[in-house]
């Protein structure tokens, strides 16, 4: 039987009221907190500090901002405060470095760690203010009820558990950060185009989400030029075979997975400037007329991907999605 603490979460999540991921970012920080012990124990209280949660939460907004580019409310000129104070590192990040290639989030700790560790600093502390004020106290509330899960005093940046409730959160972790997950990317699914929505919050925890190698696709694009010189895609200039690089045309941290009718052959040193940008209309056109011709060339699941996307226009419907 599932304990009465835990079937409150479960009401908590399956009747939360959002218009924006602050309450799904606060809850899953919590579960991530506890499941890592970042917590004191205090006789038979666990005590949480909203600077820890908050760490965990700009986290995730990094990631999903500066990597996926996913808003996190539907209200186009009016992005919530803790993305805002997200948005404002990412850009300190980018114009200092003069780079807009992404970092993940752990990488960007260390970085600032080193180069600016008061600007970071006060930004967790203002993320904890906008918690204090905003998400703390409603979190609990369900229509009709507030399902003490916690305690909070208006005057302290903490929560406070019985330790026994710490225990069945550990237990049921896995299960409550699922549905967290869920639930967040359903929300986002409402104002985001972007494909793979519920893979990319399920991986916003991970030091590193790791890239397919695209080398399986190497031998397949290359059938374009049998018997003639490489062709780079993006400036119509030969290239060598040591030079070969391959590229997602619209983004990889857009698309979120690896499909040939996505891929082309370009150099590497084109490769690493082009970094997550947008391609232009041209490029979208060129792409197309490629896969046409591509796909008169490839063969078993290759060639069905290809007409797959063609028959559905992806490369159209994606790149559209993208601009949104």
């Amino acid at each position: 039987m599932i304990p009465t603490y835990i079937n409150d979460w479960l009401s908590i999540i399956e009747q939360m009221n959002n218009d924006n991921t602050y309450k799904l970012a606060w809850g899953r920080a919590i579960i991530e907190c506890i499941t890592f012990d970042d917590y004191q124990a205090d006789n038979d209280k666990a005590i949480l500090h909203f600077d820890s949660i908050s760490l965990r939460m700009l986290k995730y907004y990094w990631n999903q901002l500066f990597f996926f580019k996913l808003k996190q409310s539907p209200y186009k000129d009016k992005d919530p405060v803790i993305c805002k104070d997200t948005n404002k590192l990412i850009d300190y990040y980018k114009e200092k470095e003069n780079s807009n290639i992404p970092i993940w989030f752990d990488d960007a700790y260390d970085y600032f760690e080193k180069n600016n560790k008061e600007l970071f600093k006060s930004t967790i502390k203002h993320i904890s203010k906008t918690l204090h004020e905003n998400v703390c106290w409603r979190f609990k509330n369900i229509p009709g009820n507030t399902l003490e899960i916690y305690e909070y005093n208006k005057s302290e940046s903490l929560i406070k558990f019985n330790l026994n409730n710490i225990y069945e959160l550990k237990e049921y972790s896995i299960v409550l950060s699922k549905l967290l997950n869920y639930k967040w990317a359903q929300l986002l699914e409402k104002f985001n185009f972007a494909p793979k929505i519920a893979s990319k919050v399920n991986g916003i925890s991970e030091a590193k989400l790791k890239r397919n190698n695209l080398n399986k696709y190497k031998e397949e694009l290359l059938k374009e030029f049998e018997g003639k010189e490489i062709i780079d895609f993006y400036t119509g200039k030969p290239i060598s075979k040591d030079d070969i690089s391959i590229d997602h045309v619209i983004p990889w941290s857009f698309m979120y997975s690896d499909d040939i009718w996505n891929l082309v052959i370009t150099s590497k040193s084109m490769n690493s400037s082009k970094s997550n940008s947008i391609p232009s209309n041209e490029v979208i056109e060129r792409l197309k007329e490629r896969n046409k011709n591509l796909e008169t060339l490839l063969s078993g699941s290759f060639k069905l991907s290809m007409d797959e996307a063609i028959k559905n226009n992806y490369v159209d419907k994606f790149f559209y999605e993208s601009r949104l």
